[in-house]
């Protein structure tokens, strides 16, 4: 939670914010503390779960535009901005939704969320490719809609894209990173529940008129990705739905020509994690800034390969055969842009490892 809030905290465009809290237990008295200059209202009881949290907590704050941020994710630096601007400059637009990444529970960049794409209404009803911490939804849209569905746990946010499609609501998507996801064993989304599936299916026959649950391989090659430790079947199972995937990929893009299949994402071939010689993350950060040192898997690695930090050129050292480590100085700037490229002879490479070294 002190990531979510302290990512509010530096945000340049007016907001009004509600916490709801069902009852925490940890440090979250001694945390909010922290924050009572921006909190408006703050709620911590049993309050229903989630969906029904979301859904009260809207009521409560007003606002033309609303969303809602999990206590395990958090925004870029000038996210509310971008995305007022963008409510601005196209009134006739009811959400706008963004690029997100994927880190890890201590905050280090894992990949870019995958599925993001232009809209397209058939697309979103069997497949969710908006991000619900990167998207944004004016509440009379919202409201027309009929609101966030308190009876789902897992897909209230996709649920709630399909609905506001079908009232009519226009999407635009805004290329530019706006969340940050944690993604860990022990978050809900990776908890494996039969729920989340059944949940799944249900979107798939209500919006998409399925019969069969299509989406399932991909949700679950999804979520073995971030499996840490597989199982003999899991892995068999991880290694098959890849095969399917390159061979819709290659299938797509030679009988179909369908280009969301090979776009890439500020370098990165969003199914993959490969890149063409060149790539780009975007991190926010609101931990300890004082960077030590910058860890980088790269396979194949070139030598002269770059690394770029924030717009300067660092030297690093290479400390085994695919893994160089970049000495840093303090870094003070919330939102922290890295540049790796190899040389143009180099072949695609993929980013085996990013951890930041940080001191204590």
């Amino acid at each position: 939670m002190p990531w979510a809030l302290e990512s509010l905290r530096v945000q340049s465009w007016p907001y009004t914010l509600a916490v709801m809290d069902g009852g925490s237990v940890d440090n979250f008295t001694e945390c909010i503390q922290n924050y009572d200059n921006i909190i408006n209202y703050l709620q911590s009881c049993d309050d229903g779960g989630q969906a029904n949290a979301i859904k009260i907590g809207k009521k409560i704050i007003n606002g033309d535009i609303v969303a809602w941020l999990n206590a395990d994710d958090y925004y870029f630096p000038e996210t509310l901005s971008k995305v007022a601007s963008c409510f601005q400059n196209n009134p006739w637009v009811d959400v706008v939704y963004g690029d997100a990444v994927h880190v890890t529970s201590e905050g280090n960049f894992i990949s870019y969320f995958p599925a993001i794409q232009e809209y397209n209404q058939k697309t979103l009803f069997r497949r969710c490719f908006i991000c619900q911490p990167a998207c944004f939804v004016r509440r009379k849209a919202y409201e027309k809609a009929g609101e966030i569905d308190s009876g789902l746990r897992y897909t209230m946010d996709w649920d709630l894209w399909c609905r506001l499609a079908e009232t009519g609501a226009k999407f635009l998507y805004l290329n530019e990173p706006l969340a940050a996801i944690r993604y860990y064993q022990g978050t809900k989304t990776l908890s494996g529940s039969r729920r989340r599936y059944w949940e799944i299916w249900r979107i798939e026959r209500k919006y998409a008129r399925r019969v069969l649950p299509w989406s399932w391989p991909g949700f679950y090659k999804f979520d073995l990705q971030f499996r840490d430790k597989k199982t003999f079947y899991e892995k068999y199972a991880f290694a098959f739905l890849n095969y399917l995937s390159e061979t819709k990929r290659f299938l797509s893009g030679k009988y179909f020509l369908n280009k969301r299949y090979c776009m890439p994402l500020y370098g990165f071939d969003p199914f993959r994690d490969s890149v063409d010689r060149k790539c780009t993350i975007h991190l926010p950060w609101y931990g300890k800034r004082a960077w030590k040192r910058l860890y980088l898997g790269i396979t194949p690695l070139d030598k002269n390969c770059d690394v770029m930090i924030n717009g300067k050129t660092f030297p690093y050292s290479t400390i085994a055969e695919n893994l160089i480590v970049v000495p840093l100085p303090m870094i003070k700037m919330p939102h922290i842009t890295i540049t790796i490229e190899q040389p143009e002879h180099a072949s695609p490479w993929k980013l085996k490892k990013f951890e930041i070294d940080v001191a204590q």
